[in-house]
């Protein structure tokens, strides 16, 4: 048994490159941002139906078939975080190049096909920069170290006594927290008469202390056909590549409460530093139609699916634990600990999504779009690499497991658009649009850190949000000439979630013992896009 004595500082450093994923990640890679043109965005993302322009190309490819010239455009934006923080080296208000592409209109004079189109864009499909800073009581003296200390007890770290029977983390067998807090003595292990341990004491905190930021987006890369039957029926095909570059960092600190002859005291402070890299690429198809059921009337219906994301993806952490407590056997104030993991790589599959859409012009004057859009974000699964030198083609073998967590933590996602534009003058447009998607996660949906998925262990993090409605206003203005154009827009983008930053049970069931903290993410647009027709 270690025992524990109080001491100013206590490192414990873990390079820990271990491969993991969660249904908190599942969300990340299977939601989308609204981005790209400055018209697309100032219409809310409402133009599958109306078409034309160059971000429908990743939602409707039908859409690039109203093309009847060339185009070719590129689109900046400004993003801003008001309640934000500045950590590592991240800023509440920083640039980013958002979108660039271009349609090939090639008119086939026939009498039912009048257009072949062809086209390319390449869109920030979701910018993961965000911070979150937090903090609060710690009633019943809760601690992050009750949830380690769980996590410990089902990996029975100590299986035949003493310090030379504690598993490492090469085994494959422990999950990185638990044996990290007990080699930061963070917890502690009470043992039983032939050796075995049989509990883990966990430390007791008053409060806690959370940062985090998120930096890094997926990148796609959509190629385009599209076709123009009678100028009454558009089809279209898209294939999507993309780039998937997620990075992130948290620091976590509590104040660590002891006794000292019976009487509680604040011993020092606990930190947890966690930091985790995830890259990979993925592909999907996109079909879809536009339909003007009548010949001499505007109105349009659209119609589009797209099939799920294939992504490869590789995830590396690092965890780094601080502590006040010290070996009373150590001849040293300072314990280090270092182990590295090789990353193992692992395929995840994103839900199918469709679209329903119906547009109306007005007289030259008016433009309006409607949408709906739905995809089931527990329908995502995880497989592993088999490495069959046989099979090239092998699938790998399905993490049966978090498909169990994605179906109790995840729900349907329900998308609805309106996008409105205005001609106000010769060559000078007003756009407005809305855009509202549920709530993507289940109200009891919690980080589970006990399934029989090999995402346990490697787990270095405790905490999450649970996400709630997003809402999305936005408001542009275009200018249209013989050739050049240009459009600028705004979003005001907010989505309320509940943080934990771990979870405990002490009845043993999904509910919390730690009150959630309510947050609030805010999202400040400003998008400039320049294009030329020809």
């Amino acid at each position: 048994m270690k025992s524990k004595y109080i001491l100013s500082a206590l490192l414990l450093s873990a390079g820990l490159a271990a491969e993991a994923q969660d249904v908190y990640k599942f969300e990340a890679l299977s939601g989308s941002d609204l981005t790209g043109t400055a018209r697309y965005v100032g219409m809310g993302g409402a133009m599958n139906a109306l078409g034309a322009d160059l971000s429908t190309m990743g939602t409707n490819p039908a859409a690039i078939g109203l093309y009847r010239k060339s185009d070719a455009a590129i689109t900046a934006s400004i993003t801003s975080q008001p309640d934000g923080i500045e950590l590592y080296d991240l800023k509440k208000t920083r640039a980013s190049f958002d979108q660039l592409g271009f349609v090939y209109a090639c008119r086939i004079g026939d009498e039912t096909v009048r257009f072949m189109n062809f086209g390319f864009n390449y869109q920030k499909r979701r910018n993961f920069k965000n911070t979150l800073s937090t903090g609060g009581n710690l009633d019943g003296g809760l601690s992050q170290s009750w949830q380690i200390a769980d996590i410990a007890a089902r990996d029975n770290l100590l299986y035949d006594g003493g310090d030379q029977g504690w598993l490492t983390q090469q085994s494959y067998d422990v999950c990185p927290l638990g044996y990290a807090g007990y080699q930061s003595y963070l917890i502690d292990a009470e043992e039983s008469a032939d050796g075995k341990s049989v509990n883990y004491q966990p430390s007791e905190a008053s409060r806690y202390n959370y940062r985090r930021a998120q930096w890094g987006g997926i990148h796609e890369f959509d190629f385009n056909v599209s076709f123009n039957f009678k100028d009454r029926f558009y089809a279209g095909l898209t294939v999507g590549c993309y780039d998937v570059s997620l990075k992130s960092g948290v620091v976590y600190g509590e104040n660590i409460i002891g006794y000292d002859n019976g009487n509680r005291v604040d011993i020092g402070p606990y930190l947890m530093n966690s930091e985790e890299k995830l890259s990979g690429n993925g592909v999907d198809v996109k079909l879809g139609f536009i339909l003007r059921p009548i010949e001499s009337n505007p109105f349009r219906i659209g119609f589009s699916v797209s099939t799920p994301t294939f992504y490869n993806l590789t995830q590396s952490n690092y965890l780094q634990m601080t502590s006040p407590w010290y070996d009373n056997g150590s001849a040293t104030a300072y314990t280090e600990y270092e182990q590295d993991v090789i990353p193992i790589d692992y395929k995840l599959r994103t839900p199918w999504r469709i679209n329903l859409s119906a547009a109306t012009t007005i007289e030259n004057i008016l433009a309006l779009d409607l949408e709906y859009e739905y995809a089931n974000y527990s329908s995502t699964n995880v497989r592993y690499n088999s490495y069959d030198y046989y099979d090239s083609w092998d699938n790998g073998t399905r993490d049966y497991a978090l498909d169990t967590e994605a179906d109790e933590c995840l729900k349907g996602v329900h998308t609805f658009k309106v996008g409105a534009e205005a001609k106000i003058a010769k060559g000078l447009f007003l756009r407005a649009g809305y855009n509202y998607v549920s709530a993507p996660h289940k109200q009891d949906a919690f980080l589970n850190l006990f399934t029989n998925s090999p995402s346990y262990l490697a787990a270095t993090y405790t905490d999450y949000v649970n996400l709630g409605e997003l809402h999305r206003g936005t408001f542009g203005l275009g200018y249209r000439g013989k050739h050049f154009y240009a459009d600028a827009a705004y979003q005001y983008q907010t989505q309320k979630g509940d943080f934990y930053p771990f979870h405990y049970s002490s009845e043993g069931t999904i509910t919390n013992d730690l009150a959630a903290t309510s947050v609030n993410f805010k999202r400040n647009n400003v998008i400039l896009t320049i294009g030329y027709k020809f």
